[in-house]
């Protein structure tokens, strides 16, 4: 009953979340604490498991009670990318739809069961393990698909530049911030919720392997997110994926279906900062070993 309770997002009703042996229930009131979350982390028999009755494309997890992140099942596909959705009073917002066009169809329901409000869908780069779930909402009435990529973003917001201030997707009473981060892929944008706390930084820093392939570009990209974020309050650096496990350097294979001891997917400012301090000044790509990432140029 819990699986399929977080499959449709019950759990604001009469289910209660079980959270690394931790019980939280009234969502709406209540923080949950994402350092603390057992995700779904596949099955050492994937086969079985996505015949089982009760097997789930997504668990959703409420943060706040605007604010939801998802993760995609790794049986569905080895990414098992994670996606957030942030609701404002008269838009809402979907960051990544996810590795599959059929996860992105049942994406798609689960959002609008927590809201019927204008939707916008933005991306954190083009891999397509991050997009594979468009098709479910560029044909979706009451929704818009923002092409991927810094440019497009800057047509969507309708300037020509990035400014020195804040800029960004308003939903009302809420304003989500955006920041070009070419490096991990040219198209990489980073996000700034300011209620959350949550920085947005996709497959450009993550509990795993940052693989970079414009170095002098991901190392400039390092040093302005933290210049961006530096008098702002991130309670959580949040990416696309769990690759590390819990002891430190410890990765998960590639294309790995069952990760029973993830590393916890938040990350922190001062994670970027040890990342920072480890590239900069150096000229030729080097893989670098990180405790709870590893810088991997390709």
């Amino acid at each position: 009953m819990l699986r399929r309770c977080l499959q449709y997002g019950l759990i604001l009703c009469a289910c209660v979340t079980i959270v690394a042996g931790v019980s939280v229930s009234n969502a709406q009131s209540s923080m949950v604490d994402l350092t603390l979350v057992e995700w779904i982390h596949g099955s050492e028999d994937c086969e079985a498991a996505r015949e089982s009755a009760d097997y789930i494309e997504w668990q959703q997890v409420q943060y706040l009670p605007d604010t939801y992140v998802f993760r995609q099942n790794k049986c569905s596909d080895y990414e098992a990318n994670f996606v957030y959705l942030l609701v404002g009073a008269t838009k809402a917002l979907l960051i990544d739809t996810g590795a599959t066009k059929e996860g992105g169809e049942i994406l798609y329901e689960m959002v609008r069961k927590i809201t019927p409000a204008p939707l916008i869908v933005v991306h954190t780069h083009g891999h397509p393990d991050h997009w594979r779930g468009d098709p479910a909402f560029k044909n979706a009435e009451n929704t818009e698909v923002v092409r991927i990529g810094a440019i497009n973003m800057l047509k969507y917001l309708g300037l020509d530049t990035w400014p020195d201030d804040p800029v960004g997707i308003k939903l009302g009473d809420r304003l989500i911030e955006v920041l070009p981060t070419p490096g991990h892929e040219s198209a990489s944008l980073a996000y700034y919720d300011p209620r959350s706390q949550f920085l947005f930084t996709g497959d450009t820093v993550l509990p795993g392997r940052l693989y970079v392939n414009d170095w002098p570009s991901y190392v400039d990209s390092i040093a302005r997110l933290l210049d961006w974020v530096k008098d702002k309050p991130v309670a959580h650096v949040v990416g696309g994926h769990i690759e590390m496990q819990r002891t430190p350097n410890v990765q998960y294979p590639r294309s790995t279906q069952y990760q029973p001891d993830e590393a916890p997917l938040p990350l922190s400012v001062s994670d970027i900062e040890m990342l920072y301090a480890a590239i900069s000044g150096k000229e030729t790509p080097e893989r670098i070993e990180l405790g709870s990432f590893v810088v991997w140029p390709y």
